[in-house]
């Protein structure tokens, strides 16, 4: 079973000491992408990122239009971000660590081509690394690699830019806080979210 994200984006359009408002944006486009979680949020982490906010809980202030969004008692991981925060995120800085996934390419003429990532249950790269390799890519130093004649299996580290640069939902999210902070306030504007498994 999956993870997926849910929440909202509030803002406090007369700045602090107002109460904050839930703009009219559902997260509902924003795809189940586990480095995003991971890097944000500490959900789902295998990147081994070091989350911006985890684990804040709801912010006490939050608006009852986002409080109603809650819909089940299976929801954790509750927290949230604002727009500030988010505005000085380095996106060139690399995980403190390699990605616990071993990452597959398929060898074309064109060069290597991203397949995805393996999680602990894929064997398909256990055919070329030994039936004893250990599944979990951060086991193993960074650049580590396993090839057969038309596949590539290696040990990676991901940054921060590789998020956004394969997720245009969340590129869009992160306009529209820009947008919404040059009118209200870099910390007027917040991302609430929570997550279901």
């Amino acid at each position: 079973m999956g993870t997926d994200i849910a929440g909202g984006l509030e803002i406090r359009p007369s700045g602090p000491g107002s109460p904050w408002l839930l703009a009219d944006l559902s997260l509902d486009a924003l795809p189940r992408h586990y480095d995003a979680f991971g890097l944000l949020f500490g959900v789902r982490n295998y990147a081994g990122f070091a989350p911006v906010a985890s684990g804040r809980g709801l912010p006490e202030d939050a608006s009852s239009d986002l409080l109603g969004l809650q819909l089940t008692d299976g929801e954790h991981d509750h927290t949230w971000v604002a727009w500030a925060e988010l505005a000085r995120v380095d996106w060139t800085t690399q995980a403190p660590r390699v990605d616990d996934r071993i990452h597959e390419y398929e060898l074309t003429g064109e060069g290597p081509r991203f397949v995805g990532k393996s999680a602990r249950h894929g064997n398909a790269w256990r055919t070329v690394a030994g039936e004893d390799a250990d599944p979990r890519g951060s086991s193993y130093p960074e650049g580590t690699a396993w090839r057969t004649h038309d596949r590539l299996w290696r040990v990676e580290r991901l940054s921060h830019g590789d998020v956004l640069r394969v997720d245009p939902q969340l590129r869009a999210l992160f306009d529209t806080m820009r947008n919404l902070a040059e009118r209200h306030g870099d910390d007027n504007v917040r991302l609430v979210v929570w997550f279901d498994s």
